[in-house]
């Protein structure tokens, strides 16, 4: 299987991931699709400029597919997910369809993966994404 290798330093992110990994139709399809019962919020690498490239071409890639849906009438995009590893943690990355990310590479799992590895902000970071 092929493998990609992205590089950056954890980041804070904008607190939008805590919100979108606790709602029911997203936690189904993830459960589901790729295993993963995803805790409420994404682990943020803020990907280093050697990685970038990299980086932008994973999100042309399908990825495994989670749909899109509307509740309550709002509409929630898609997400492409790529199973990944960091720290010999198996995990997951995701690519949200709305995303306003330029450089920051979104890690979901069924634990908190900063309180999981002890990671902090600004900590060095490779991930590992199967294709």
């Amino acid at each position: 299987m092929a493998k990609v290798i992205i590089r950056g330093r954890i980041a804070s992110g904008l607190g939008e991931g805590k919100y979108f990994m606790s709602i029911p139709e997203y936690k189904k399809q993830f459960a589901e699709l790729i295993g993963i019962a995803p805790f409420h919020g994404t682990l943020n690498v803020k990907v280093d400029p050697e990685s970038i490239e990299k980086f932008n071409s994973l999100k042309s890639k399908k990825g495994i597919w989670i749909n899109g849906f509307e509740s309550k009438g709002r509409s929630f995009g898609g997400v492409a997910v790529f199973h990944a590893n960091i720290s010999g943690k198996k995990c997951a990355v995701v690519f949200p369809e709305k995303g306003r990310y330029k450089d920051i590479l979104e890690i979901i799992d069924n634990e908190d993966l900063r309180k999981k590895l002890g990671l902090k902000d600004g900590d060095e970071m490779k991930v590992e994404i199967e294709l």
